[in-house]
Formats: structure tokens, C-alpha cells, sequence
């Protein structure tokens, strides 16, 4: 099944890409975490294509499916987009987040999911207050209020070990590792209500452990589902913060 998804152009010539995954819980997608995402990018010099990956109760493994179909056309040149193929990378939103996390942490083994669909890892991620842990808590005491993604995600009937299997915060590899995780950028709100802030400080740990090179913001105070946070200046400066950690890694943003 072809993927529903809409590229937004930087302009003429080979440009880093990104694929964006908008929030939503699995249930729908938030319009101003696609379009808008894009066309920021697109004034820096960045390609985007924005994936409205398929959506539902117990949807998995279609949004995976989805974001490595968009992966794939990307880096093989099916879409309309000249491409730099070793700068693509993702970005996602809340659950978007915890898709571009699994995307980010792929695998041809991962239950439930067609082996022939892997499509690689990208080649780096932005997470921006994300879910990365599906399991009922977080270091197996401090119970995670936000498990429900995983019944949205999975059915109601999902074990602890698919769980575990698909919560990002588990599948981090290290750079000495054959396929190891790309670099990551997380960023979150300490007074979010929606996804705690634990779930940003378990990835940043996990990233930490295993040597993969990241960078992350906790901002002091802001509602769930910012977006660009055009509203809120001090978490505003994501944008620049995400765009100068691109230009360290080697990208050329403008």
C-alpha cells in the first residue's frame, strides 16, 4: 500500500532531507506538527516530506511499515526531491517521536514487522517530546502514566516483552556496533502533562550508556503538543538549537 505523504522543497540542487512524523496517539495526526514542520525546514536548506503514516486501534505494524516505505523512496530517488542520500533524517512528534525513535532504532528482526520492509536507519533524529518507553514503568518501579500509547499502538492485549521489544529507550546500539543508533536531539517541557518528562531523560540515559552521540533540552515550563512553539519564546529556541546541532554533525542548513 503506497504511503500517504506530501514533499515540501528547499529549492534547485541535492539538499538533507527529512522525514516528518506528526503526534496524534496513533489516533489521528496534528496538522501543525506536518505541514508547518516542513516549511521550516525548507528555509534552512532542508528537504521534508511529511508521512501521515496509518493511524488506529492496534495499528502497528503499519506506522513502522510506512516510515520505512518513506525512508526507502527517499534515499533510492522515488520521490521529486533531489536528495543528499547519506542526510536524511527524521523527525517526529510525541507518538510521532516514538515512531521516528523506533525508525531511528530499526531493525529487520523487529516483531510483528516484514523482514523485507527494512529499509536502514536514518541518518539522524529529532525527537521532540517523545514517547520512548511502552512498558508500565520506567526502571521497573516508577510507573509511567503514559502507557496507554502502547494499547493505542498495540491492542490491549500486547505482552510486557513486545513492549519492551518496541519502547526506543531499549533498542539504543553504540556507535562499535555494526548498525548503530544515528545521532539524536530530544527536547521536551519539565511540566508537560501529557508525556512526562521521563520519557525524554530515559532515552537521554540510554543514548548516554551506549556512547551515541546526542544532545538534549529540557525546557522549564510549556504544554504538551508545542509543535514550533511560536507562542512560547524560551522553547521557542529548539529551532536554532536543532539546527546548530545539524551544522556540528557535518549538514549543511542554512
Amino acid at each position: 500500500m503506497a504511503i500517504d505523504c506530501t514533499t515540501y522543497s528547499a529549492g534547485p540542487g541535492p539538499a538533507p532531507t527529512f522525514i516528518v512524523l506528526p503526534g496524534g496517539d496513533y489516533l489521528e495526526h496534528d496538522e501543525h506538527e506536518g505541514a508547518a514542520v516542513a516549511e521550516w525546514l525548507t528555509g534552512h536548506g532542508i528537504h521534508a516530506m511529511v508521512v501521515r503514516y496509518g493511524v488506529g486501534e492496534g495499528c502497528f505494524p503499519r506506522p513502522l511499515h510506512d516510515a520505512r516505505e518513506a525512508l526507502t523512496k527517499l534515499r533510492e530517488g522515488e520521490t521529486d526531491l533531489d536528495v543528499l542520500r547519506d542526510h536524511v533524517g527524521v523527525i517526529g512528534f510525541s507518538s510521532g517521536g516514538h515512531l521516528a525513535g523506533l525508525l531511528a532504532t530499526d531493525s529487520d528482526n523487529m516483531t510483528g514487522t516484514s523482514r523485507w520492509t527494512f529499509a536502514g536507519r536514518p541518518d539522524a533524529a529529532i525527537l521532540c517530546y517523545p514517547v520512548t518507553e511502552l512498558r508500565d514503568a520506567f526502571f521497573g518501579r516508577i510507573p509511567n502514566l503514559d502507557a496507554g500509547v502502547a494499547e493505542r499502538l498495540l491492542g490491549g492485549d500486547a505482552s510486557e516483552e513486545q513492549r519492551s521489544e518496541l519502547s526506543p529507550c531499549t533498542r539504543v546500539t553504540s556507535p562499535k556496533e555494526g548498525d548503530p543508533t544515528p545521532p539524536m536531539f530530544l527536547w521536551t517541557t519539565s511540566d508537560d502533562e501529557v508525556v512526562t518528562v521521563l520519557h525524554t531523560t530515559t532515552m537521554l540515559l540510554s543514548l548516554g550508556v551506549a556512547g551515541v552521540p546526542h544532545e538534549g533540552h529540557i525546557f522549564s515550563s510549556g504544554e504538551h503538543g508545542l509543535g514550533l512553539a511560536e507562542d512560547n519564546p524560551e522553547v521557542a529556541q529548539w529551532k536554532e538549537l536543532a539546527l546548530e546541532w545539524l551544522a556540528g554533525l557535518g549538514w549543511p542548513v542554512s
